[in-house]
């Protein structure tokens, strides 16, 4: 299993297991939404902030899917 590193909105490097995202999603320019296969304590899906583009995101995540 490789993780994928990507910069939150606070310039932060985050790590993300490609397995356990939910989807990808555009919040707005050049920030995307990453949600993850777990739920917080309403259920919700888990997510994460992150920069780039939502295309650029789920290339990343395809990617390291792949090896």
């Amino acid at each position: 299993m490789a993780f994928v590193g990507f910069r939150n909105t606070h310039n932060h490097t985050i790590y993300v297991n490609p397995a356990q995202v939910l989807y990808v999603s555009t919040y707005e320019e050049d920030v995307s939404i990453i949600a993850y296969a777990v739920s917080d304590a309403a259920g919700k899906p888990v997510v994460s902030y992150v920069r780039g583009s939502a295309d650029i995101i789920q290339h990343k995540l395809g990617a390291a899917g792949a090896k």
